[in-house]
């Protein structure tokens, strides 16, 4: 049995598109002292570079903030202050 084609054709696979960074979400951290303080350090993604060994350097500062703790209280574990 022989399969044929009416006409010859050709095709190209693409390459894989480039990686690159979708969304970057700010991460803040809480710490109660015993004291009522509230110590709130913000993370602040500045930029991320990939590199082609499948590398990322990440460049960041963190911003602490010292306060009196908030009268309404954080329940859920990733929820802030807004």
């Amino acid at each position: 049995m022989t399969f044929g084609y009416i006409q010859l054709f050709s095709f190209k696979i693409a390459a894989a598109p480039a990686i690159r960074v979708a969304s970057v979400r700010h991460g803040v951290t809480e710490i109660t002292l015993s004291d009522g303080r509230l110590v709130r350090a913000t993370l602040h993604v500045k930029d991320v570079k990939l590199n082609a060994q499948g590398g990322v350097h990440i460049s960041y500062d963190v911003i602490p903030e010292v306060m009196a703790t908030p009268s309404v209280p954080i329940l859920d574990v990733h929820e802030t202050i807004q």
